[in-house]
């Protein structure tokens, strides 16, 4: 299966998906960063909604050097039709994001065409 992501015009990468909790579920746009190694990061705006379940407290090293921790919650993830349990961290603000995990733990492959700002997830046949 194949799906079309898009590109901005500042040559960022945006793929839908659905994401589940508890409570409910929302499809959102999420920007992919390959700097990224866990599977999703949401604002509390979109995660709170979902009543997700606070399974640790992760810390992580940003890109500047400091160290955080993130409240870490259960949440499934679907992209076209794969269904995944993982993981995603809760930040105050900011830009949904998916990491490299989650493009992983699908077995998906992702083809960023430059020259046209094409954007194409492939995800292997379940």
């Amino acid at each position: 299966m194949e799906l079309q992501g898009r590109m901005d015009e500042n040559g960022q990468v945006w793929l839908i998906l659905t994401v589940r909790g508890i409570r409910g579920e929302v499809q959102i746009e999420a920007l992919v960063d390959t700097g990224f190694t866990h599977p999703l990061l949401l604002p509390v705006s979109i995660a709170v909604p979902l009543g997700l379940e606070l399974v640790d407290f992760t810390p992580m090293e940003l890109a500047d050097g400091r160290l955080q921790h993130f409240f870490t919650f259960a949440i499934t993830a679907i992209i076209g039709n794969r269904e995944l349990n993982t993981v995603c961290l809760v930040t105050e603000t900011g830009t949904p994001l998916i990491g490299t995990l989650l493009l992983q733990s699908l077995g998906s492959t992702l083809t960023i065409r430059f020259l046209d700002s094409s954007v194409t997830l492939s995800l292997p046949t379940a």
